[in-house]
């Protein structure tokens, strides 16, 4: 084992040299490019010698397998939230790609230096592998708060020029020229939109590719006004109550992602670190505690440690739903990469699967289709049944798999472990009794060995048998042993020859293997419920963001009911899918579509809008049925920041949870449990002898 380990070790330093003698080169090559990032925008806010080094860096990656994926998707992430040039995206890609690499690397070695254990080692990289997702998420994360914030400042730094100018497209311009480079590349370009000779498409193409709700609407605003002209009202301009609105959105968004990151900042690793640390916590235990040492290589102890392997994997997905804001927005808008649709594209899957799809005009059918329209998966019902299926069948694959590793394990316990002469309640043994057990050991398993070769009965273990034992024992140990000595050998092999005889695979334990398989059919399902009741609690925060957007489009004259279910939807993430039905229907029947949007989103707040929306469609004008907004703002507020606290608080609750399950298994289960089983099994063994 320790060879291997220094193998390993090796390779690792190995692998470590051409990345140190890259980063040599590539300081030598910058001194050769750096005249030709001068020029560029970029060179205000990164040094030239380290955006020589980023695009180097972006290019020799890129043409290793690996890493290659690795670049898409950080790149794909980055391209979602912002409209980067392309010196810029391939900077933050690399940048991000380096931090992700250096802690992977750096949390390795440490493990590998603490642990000095291969298994351990090997655990850890897949950890690196399953984390590898969260990272990308954090770092990600910060660009975009990044861009929020950066947004906020450019707002009002805008409302500044605005005010001398009384121009909006002026104060945009002048605004960005002095703004950060990041957001400076969205001013812009909304200033190209809005003064464009066709404003409307260019607009159409700008909402495609904006990275945030925030930057849509401003853009519509500002088109808006720059059309109709701004329209004083009793505190003030039109356009800068709007400016000052998103402000108070936006940070108010940046309050709500700072308070939840560090409610739950540090439950991720918590969840998987029992995954490491059941190697220390093992070491420690049987170096104190040698007794625990039989527990550990046990069938029970290797349940317990994928016991809590599986509640650190569970723990640590359930933890990332819970800390899920507007995340979904950026996934699953790509479904030519779905896996599930690879394999219902097979004949034999597609006739199984659909024979299991919920038929339509069915209870289960409607039920599923709102489960997944609700959760916001990008799957459809046939891949959600080939991903339930293919979990369901791993997990009973890896269940035979367990108990065959398991039966293996014991037998080989029973062949290697010292055979002690007599009961040792701290579990220790001297290194004379060490040597004798071990002795002893090798002596009954060439007994056991020569007497599987003569008894064609061991299976069965009869009288004949044991007789045959005896002389065996005699034959190899000599006529020097008395009757109670030779009586002691005999019912001991005979104990560990009925033990090896026991250790095959049993029709219970297929039917343990058929019942995982049927529990873990349903964690897909699981996922999908938590996930919707994690956007349950998003809801309301999304209901009052459309208060203040309304709130800002009721302002403008001759504003109608459809136009305000176009920029809802435009703004939406958890309600989209019905209002983006509701759009589409609404030429084809006002209050109809309407009506069909309150029973797609039956939740109470966003009701009480659409029943305003159905009677601004029919009697009123939407200022006038939206009036009590302007009147209601300072409830609204107070109403919002209580909201805010309470949805954190059941957060954090749930996410704490959540996440210290696994330490709680490792605690009690893999550390406490094992010295008091142990204890008492001695304890136990000791009585029978007195």
């Amino acid at each position: 084992m320790k060879i291997l380990f220094i193998i390993l070790l090796s390779i690792l330093a190995i692998s470590a040299i051409p990345l140190i003698f890259y980063f040599v080169k590539s300081k030598r090559d910058q001194k050769k490019s750096v005249d030709m990032f001068h020029a560029s925008r970029v060179q205000k806010r990164t040094n030239a010698k380290m955006m020589v080094f980023y695009q180097k860096s972006y290019d020799r990656f890129s043409n290793i397998p690996i890493l290659r994926n690795q670049l898409a998707s950080i790149r794909k992430r980055l391209s979602l939230i912002n409209t980067y040039d392309e010196f810029t995206i391939r900077k933050e890609t690399m940048r991000i790609t380096f931090w992700i690499l250096g802690s992977i690397f750096v949390g390795i070695t440490v493990i590998a230096i603490v642990s000095w254990n291969l298994i351990a080692i090997m655990i850890a990289i897949a950890v690196a592998i399953v984390a590898n997702g969260m990272l990308i998420t954090v770092f990600v994360n910060k660009v975009e708060d990044r861009l929020l914030k950066q947004f906020a400042d450019f707002l009002e730094e805008n409302r500044h020029e605005y005010q001398e100018s009384r121009r909006v497209d002026d104060a945009m311009y002048d605004a960005a020229q002095i703004a950060p480079h990041t957001i400076k590349l969205q001013a812009e370009k909304i200033h190209e939109v809005i003064s464009s000779e066709d404003p409307q498409r260019k607009l159409s193409e700008y909402y495609a590719v904006a990275p945030n709700r925030y930057l849509k609407i401003f853009a519509g605003v500002a088109h808006m006004v720059m059309e109709y002209g701004d329209k004083p009202l009793a505190k003030g301009s039109m356009y800068l109550g709007t400016i000052t609105k998103f402000v108070q959105q936006i940070r108010y968004d940046l309050l709500r992602r700072r308070l939840l990151n560090y409610k739950l900042q540090g439950l991720t690793m918590i969840a998987l670190s029992p995954i490491l640390l059941s190697f220390p916590v093992r070491k420690w235990s049987e170096t104190y505690f040698p007794i625990t040492a039989d527990f550990y290589s046990s069938r029970i102890g290797y349940i317990i440690l994928i016991l809590i392997f599986a509640s650190s994997i569970i723990s640590y997905m359930f933890i990332r739903k819970v800390g899920e804001l507007d995340e979904d927005k950026m996934k699953g808008s790509s479904f030519e990469k779905q896996w599930e649709k690879k394999v219902y594209s097979w004949p034999w899957a597609k006739a199984v699967v659909d024979r299991m799809v919920p038929e339509r005009h069915t209870r289960a059918h409607y039920k599923l289709t709102r489960l997944l329209k609700e959760s916001n998966s990008p799957l459809t019902k046939e891949w959600f049944y080939i991903q339930r299926l293919t979990v369901g069948l791993a997990s009973f694959i890896t269940v035979v798999i367990l108990c065959v590793f398991l039966h293996y394990n014991a037998i080989h316990q029973i062949m290697t472990n010292p055979t002690a002469g007599q009961q040792n309640v701290m579990g220790t043994l001297s290194g004379d009794e060490l040597l004798d057990a071990n002795r002893r050991t090798a002596a009954d398993n060439d007994i056991m060995n020569q007497f599987k070769e003569v008894d064609v009965n061991f299976r069965e273990l009869k009288d004949q048998s044991r007789e045959d034992l005896v002389q065996i024992i005699q034959s190899k140990t000599g006529i020097n042993m008395n009757a109670a000595e030779l009586e002691q050998a005999t019912e001991r092999i005979l104990t560990k020859m009925e033990s090896i005889q026991s250790e095959y695979f049993k029709w219970w334990e297929l039917l343990i293997a058929i019942g995982v398989a049927i529990i873990a059919y349903y964690i897909p399902l699981w996922i999908l419920l938590f996930k919707r009741r994690m956007r349950a609690m998003e809801m309301q925060n999304e209901v009052d963001q459309f208060h203040t957007l309304i709130s800002i489009l009721m302002q403008f004259d001759r504003m109608s009911v459809d136009t305000v279910l176009e920029w809802m939807e435009r703004f939406s993430v958890i309600f989209k899918t019905p209002l983006r039905r509701a759009v589409l229907n609404y030429e084809s029947g006002a209050e109809q579509a309407l009506q069909a949007l309150r029973e797609e989103a039956p939740f109470e707040s966003f009701d009480r809008i659409v029943k305003r929306l159905i009677r601004a469609s029919e009697k009123v004008s939407v200022a006038e049925s939206f009036a009590d907004l302007e009147m209601e703002q300072e409830y609204y507020a107070k109403d919002k920041e209580d909201k805010l606290t309470r949805l954190i608080s059941q957060k954090a609750i749930l996410g704490q949870a959540i996440g210290f399950v696994p330490t709680t298994i490792l605690i009690f289960l893999y550390l406490v449990f094992p010295m008091l089983y142990m204890t008492l099994q001695s304890m136990s063994s000791v009585n029978q002898i007195l």
